[in-house]
């Protein structure tokens, strides 16, 4: 299974502390290339919910099935995205049912950039968002992190009202 961030919608107040923690923790790899803020998730407000959307990391990619140069590609913990191998067909973008990829082609530049979240594997304390989030809305879930979840959910359900 590859880790993914889940959010709750209960507790997100829409601050979009996310989006800024994610541009600038993805700035220093993008300096030269985006000069725009670009994080690689979105705070969504539909009515009273709000909630940021991002990659979900899916198992059976539908992203990664749609492009035809092999610029996404199932990671070992996340679905990886190659920005050298990218065409900007934006096929991923189409296939993604969440909208958690954009594709942007800076002026001037020779290949386009997929922003999608990458689980911040570039910082030994994990997704930037999850650290800053100052509502806890945000949730790395991991392998032990299911496995916990379910184990809690499975007790709960075993507990009969009295």
């Amino acid at each position: 299974m590859k880790a993914f961030i889940v959010a709750d919608e209960a507790r997100c107040i829409a601050c979009r502390t996310c989006e800024v923690a994610c541009a600038l923790a993805h700035s220093a790899e993008d300096a030269g290339q985006l000069a725009a803020f670009s994080p690689r998730l979105k705070v969504q407000r539909l009515g009273e919910v709000s909630v940021p959307v991002m990659c979900h990391q899916c198992e059976r990619a539908s992203c990664v099935e749609a492009c035809p140069v092999g610029a996404l590609t199932i990671g070992k913990r996340a679905v990886d995205a190659d920005d050298t191998r990218c065409i900007g067909c934006l096929r991923c973008v189409i296939a993604c049912p969440f909208g958690a990829i954009t594709v942007e082609t800076p002026p001037g530049a020779e290949t386009s950039a997929i922003l999608k979240c990458d689980l911040c594997g570039h910082r030994e304390e994990g997704p930037a968002c999850v650290g800053t989030c100052p509502t806890q809305a945000l949730q790395l879930m991991t392998d032990a992190e299911l496995r916990r979840y379910r184990r809690g959910r499975i007790a709960k359900s075993a507990v009969h009202p009295r």
